[in-house]
C-alpha cells in the first residue's frame, strides 16, 4: 500500500502513487517484530500533514502528561526537556506553562514552522548521533528526553541511542511512549500497522536494546490514548533510579502468555483475516438494508484498514476529519475525499464509520447531532459494531 499519511492533492494522482510491501515479522534472538521493507524517513517525514492539537484527547493527555512529569521528577526553571518528534509543540509549551526549558527536534519543516509560531524552540531536523552532538554542542545536557509515538518510526535505534547518550544528564531519565505489541494483539488493532510504524514494541526487546547500551528500563506506565501504548522510563544502568515492580510483573505477564511465540503471532494473522471477511461482509448487508456510509478519522491506521478492505472503502462516500491540512486531499491507495467535519450534512449518509477508533467516544460527543437525528455509528475495532 502506499504510505499512511502520503494523502492525495487530487485523485487524479492516483495512478502515479508509489507503493511498498506491508508486512511484519519478528526476529527470534532479539524478540522485536518489525516491518520487512523500509520507506525511506525523508520521503515520509519532511512534509507531514498530522498535527498533534488536533485532537482535544492529546491535548488533554499532554498536559497531564506534563504536570504529572514536572511532580515526579521535580522539574523547574533550571531543568531542561527535549522532544524528539515534538510535532507542533503541544507537549513542549504544557512544560513551558510550568516554567521548565524546551527543545523539540522535529523533522518536518511545515510543522516545526507550526511549533516555532506557538513559541516553542525546535530544531527542524531527524534526531540522531550527530544531531545530539550539534545541541550537546550548544552547552544543552538534557533532565529528561521524551519521545511520544515517535521511537517505533525510528529506523536504527543504536544510532538513537549514542545521540541520547550523549545528550542526557547523568542522572536524566529518557522517556518512550510507543503502541504496546500485547494491546495490538489482543485488541486486533492490526490497523496501526503501517510504514511509519517500523517496530512493535514489548517489554523484553526494549530490555535488550537497552542493555547493548548501558541502560536499563525502570518503570513502564500503561497508557489508554491512541488504543494502548506504553509509557517507558530508562536510565542509565547503575544509577540511583532502581526498576519498580510493574517492570517485573510486565516481564512476567509477557512470558505467561507467550507474547512472542510463534503460536501466538500466527493466530493473531489469522484473526486478522477472519476480521476483514466479517467487516466487509457486515459493511455489504448493512448497505443492501439501506445503509449508507461516510467515514470520520482520516488518520494513518484508517488507511491501513481502508486498504486492506477495499470493498468496504468503496461504500465510503467521503471521510470527514478535523485537520485543516488534509482538506480537499484524497486518501492514499483508496482516493476518498477528505472533508471538513462539517460536511456531514449535505454528504446525507445513515451511518459514520469512525475510523479513528482510538477517540471514538470523542468523536461521538462530537457528533451527537447526527445521531440525535437518526445517525449510527460504525466501530470496526476490535469487531464490527453498530451504535
Amino acid at each position: 500500500m502506499p504510505p499512511a499519511n502520503a494523502f492525495l492533492a487530487s485523485a487524479e494522482e492516483g495512478p502515479q502513487e508509489a507503493s511498498y510491501p506491508l508486512a511484519v515479522t519478528a526476529c527470534p534472538a532479539c524478540r522485536l517484530a518489525q516491518l520487512t521493507y523500509v520507506v525511506p524517513a525523508e520521503q515520509l517525514y519532511r512534509h507531514y500533514l498530522y498535527v498533534s492539537s488536533t485532537s482535544e484527547a492529546v491535548r488533554r493527555y499532554a498536559g497531564d502528561l506534563a504536570a504529572r512529569l514536572v511532580t515526579r521528577h521535580g522539574l523547574g526553571r533550571s531543568h531542561f526537556v527535549i522532544e524528539l518528534g515534538s510535532n507542533d509543540g503541544l507537549v513542549l509549551q504544557a512544560f513551558q506553562r510550568h516554567g521548565v526549558k524546551v527543545l523539540g527536534v522535529e523533522p518536518a519543516a511545515n510543522i516545526a514552522a507550526l511549533a516555532e509560531a506557538n513559541g516553542v524552540p525546535t530544531v527542524a531536523e531527524f534526531f540522531s548521533a550527530a544531531t545530539a552532538r550539534a545541541v550537546a554542542d550548544r552547552g544543552h545536557a538534557a533532565d529528561v528526553i521524551l519521545g511520544r509515538h515517535v521511537f517505533a518510526h525510528i529506523d536504527d535505534w543504536h544510532d538513537c541511542f549514542e545521540g541520547v547518550h550523549r545528550l542526557l544528564a547523568p542522572d536524566g531519565v529518557l522517556l518512550i511512549e510507543v503502541p504496546y505489541l500485547g494491546t495490538l494483539i489482543d485488541g486486533l488493532a492490526f490497523d496501526t500497522i503501517y510504514h511509519e510504524h517500523l517496530s512493535y514494541v514489548a517489554l523484553e526487546p526494549m530490555q535488550a536494546l537497552c542493555a547493548r547500551h548501558g541502560f536499563e528500563v525502570v518503570d513502564v506506565e500503561a497508557v489508554s490514548l491512541h488504543g494502548g501504548s506504553l509509557l517507558f522510563s530508562i536510565c542509565r544502568a547503575g544509577g540511583r533510579h532502581r526498576p519498580s515492580p510493574r517492570v517485573e510483573d510486565l516481564q512476567r505477564r509477557e512470558q505467561q502468555t507467550r507474547l512472542m511465540d510463534e503460536a501466538t503471532l500466527g493466530r493473531f494473522a489469522r484473526r486478522v483475516a477472519e476480521w476483514k471477511e466479517r467487516f466487509e461482509t457486515s459493511m455489504e448487508q448493512w448497505e443492501r438494508a439501506g445503509a449508507s456510509f461516510i467515514g470520520y478519522g482520516a488518520a494513518a491506521k484508517a488507511n491501513t484498514l481502508l486498504n486492506f478492505c477495499p470493498t468496504a472503502a468503496r461504500r465510503l462516500r467521503s471521510i470527514l476529519d478535523r485537520s485543516p491540512h488534509k482538506h480537499g486531499r484524497f486518501t492514499p491507495g483508496t482516493h476518498l475525499p477528505v472533508v471538513d467535519v462539517s460536511a456531514w450534512e449535505r454528504e446525507g449518509a445513515t451511518h459514520m464509520v469512525i475510523l479513528a477508533w482510538n477517540f471514538k467516544d470523542e468523536i461521538m460527543a462530537q457528533m451527537r447531532l447526527f445521531a440525535q437525528r437518526g445517525g449510527r455509528f460504525v466501530i470496526p475495532i476490535p469487531q464490527p459494531e453498530v451504535v
